[in-house]
């Protein structure tokens, strides 16, 4: 290749990628559009961000019913605009659609107009990929503990042979490997749009690329559950048992529950697992006359609880007093943007309503959430103290009893001491001895002794 043609060619290259990433708006009427959303994202506090063309700007009209029937739980926005590429995106999300408070979730697929609007001479592979990297890389910047559910482009055209369908795959082949499974994931749900030929049924997109109702519903069960996880992940069940000691120590613990006859049971996180450590010798002092169980878990947040009670741990026997504190590795283990106190109190409202539902008989003493860091406006205390505020409401004094005896374990100034809690989070004997002192008036009015 003489060095003009080469020249040329690296010259037709660069320029088709800049048609991708360099982020340019389109008319009058579509930037009218875009202020409009714009203007919806400063209103703050969404949790569910769609982005992308007219296949996600459709969810308005052809799948209005399929997503108020899947995403009304959630403060949900959509931002597709009909005949978007990448670098309309791009200038979106420069120019006011990233200007409030960063979702939990964007769910973005783009790119199949840069294929379609565009012959491959035009813009290859590559230039579309470096224009959806382009996007994320926005996204990180501007909302880095949002996480991104990254779909990949849909099928279009009849026939796996289709033009355009063999450049959206070759796209995708390369845009998955940009999944981190940390900020950014991956999903193809291609397969389930397709027939098992690989043709495209009208019955699905009618016109072999926008999907209708049906498409639409397929879309939404496919990413429902990890929409459900990471949106509202405080009351979707889940459980560790990647983690060798956690799926360990449930076998143990479903090995005593299946014995029955628990009257007293704890129920937590490692707060409460403590008490086989660091509480040892108050539980035998304090618990020892009845027959109590300990199901805290250290690490565990709501969910994790949610999972258990769905798996065996209230199954067999109905105890009288099943004593709750559950929510500091929730405030703690997420940053705010990913989970409110609110999203916490969530969590723990779904426990009690499942313990009602699988142990009617049974009273629940839920205690606040213990104080943890240092000094009064600690962060997580804050989140804490925001989180025991709302659960205070939960509680009827009849079935749920609210108690709080924080103050107990506090400073007169409100400082906590390491003589409490060496690590400002965990009791030691000194603090367990506390809580079974505060609690003890209610465990013997509920056992009768």
């Amino acid at each position: 290749m003489g060095s003009f043609l080469l020249a040329a060619w690296v010259a037709g290259s660069v320029f088709a990628q800049q048609l991708s990433t360099t982020p340019v708006p389109r008319d009058e009427k579509w930037q009218q559009r875009v202020e409009r959303d714009a203007a919806k994202v400063k209103q703050g506090g969404w949790e569910l961000v769609f982005i992308g063309d007219s296949i996600t700007d459709f969810w308005q009209n052809r799948g209005k019913e399929v997503w108020d029937k899947n995403f009304a739980q959630y403060k949900a926005l959509n931002l597709g605009i009909s005949a978007d590429r990448t670098e309309h995106v791009l200038w979106r999300l420069d120019n006011g659609e990233l200007e409030g408070n960063p979702p939990k979730l964007f769910v973005v697929m783009i790119g199949t107009n840069n294929n379609g609007h565009r012959k491959p001479e035009q813009e290859s592979t590559a230039d579309t990929v470096a224009g959806i990297k382009a996007i994320l890389d926005r996204l990180g910047q501007k909302a880095p503990q949002s996480k991104v559910l990254l779909l990949a482009i849909f099928p279009r055209g009849a026939t796996p042979q289709d033009a355009c369908r063999v450049r959206n795959e070759a796209v995708n082949a390369e845009i998955q490997k940009f999944a981190d499974n940390k900020r950014v994931f991956w999903m193809n749900i291609n397969d389930k749009l397709l027939q098992p030929d690989g043709t495209l049924s009208k019955e699905i997109m009618p016109d072999l690329l926008h999907p209708n109702a049906k498409g639409y519903a397929i879309w939404a069960e496919a990413i429902a559950p990890f929409v459900a996880k990471t949106v509202k992940a405080s009351v979707t069940p889940d459980h560790r048992n990647d983690q060798a000691w956690w799926k360990k120590r449930f076998e143990e613990k479903q090995a005593l529950v299946k014995q029955g006859g628990w009257e007293l049971v704890f129920m937590g996180d490692s707060i409460t697992h403590g008490w086989e450590g660091g509480g040892k010798e108050v539980w035998a002092l304090n618990f020892g006359a009845y027959k109590a169980l300990n199901l805290g878990y250290g690490g565990d947040r709501t969910e994790h609880v949610l999972w258990r009670l769905d798996n065996g741990e209230l199954d067999g026997y109905q105890p009288k007093l099943l004593v709750l504190m559950i929510g500091t590795n929730n405030t703690g283990h997420r940053p705010l943007a990913q989970e409110s106190p609110e999203d916490t109190a969530a969590g723990i409202k779904a426990i009690l309503e499942k313990i009602g539902q699988k142990s009617p008989a049974t009273k629940v003493l839920l205690l606040a959430v213990f104080p943890r860091g240092a000094k009064p406006d600690e962060p997580m205390r804050v989140r804490n103290d925001r989180v025991n505020a709302l659960i205070k409401g939960y509680a009827d004094g009849k079935r749920v009893i609210f108690l709080d005896f924080n103050k107990e374990l506090l400073e007169p100034d409100g400082t906590l001491s390491k003589e409490m809690m060496p690590d400002f989070l965990h009791p030691q004997a000194k603090g367990y001895a506390i809580w079974a002192q505060s609690i003890q008036p209610i465990v013997k009015e509920t056992l009768g002794r």
